[in-house]
This record gives C-alpha cells, structure tokens and sequence, in this order.
C-alpha cells in the first residue's frame, strides 16, 4: 500500500467528520478531522474520478506536514461519497 493510501484508510476508517474546505476554483477539497483533532486534507479537480484524489496537507496541534501523494481508486472511492455533488 503506498502512502497515500495509508493516509486515506487512517482518514475513512477512524475520522469523525468530513467537511469540504476552501479550494481555488475546479478543485474539490475535503477535510478529514481525526479522533486526536488533527485534520487531513485531500484534493481533486471537480471534474476528476477516484483515481485522482491525492492526500495533501495534514494540520494538529503540534504543527502539519504537506503531502502531494496519490491515492489508488480503490481508497479515492471512498472519498468520492463525500465529495460534493456539482452540477453539470
């Protein structure tokens, strides 16, 4: 599994809220908040499929770290159910 999947199953499986956050306009941004408080972000372009989510920047409270790792189809499904629906 590579990083950017770890980052997705720890978000999808232990997270408590997803939230979209603020993104430059054709991109789709969600913010994954853990148990501890800390966030994890992913991004897409808005009209992107499962195969283009990448985990992006992590924030808590003892700092963050930015990511720009890809993430397989299989673990961007899952953050395709939280992506918001845009119209076409």
């Amino acid at each position: 599994m590579n990083l950017g999947d770890s980052l997705t199953q720890q978000a999808l499986t232990t997270g408590m809220r997803v939230t979209p956050s603020a993104a430059p306009p054709g991109i789709t941004r969600l913010a994954i908040t853990l148990p501890d408080g800390s966030i994890q972000h992913f991004e897409r372009a808005t009209a992107g499929h499962s195969n283009d989510w990448r985990a992006t920047d992590f924030e808590s409270a003892g700092g963050g770290c930015a990511f720009n790792e890809p993430i397989t189809s299989q673990w961007g499904r899952g953050l395709d159910a939280f992506a918001p629906v845009t119209a076409c």
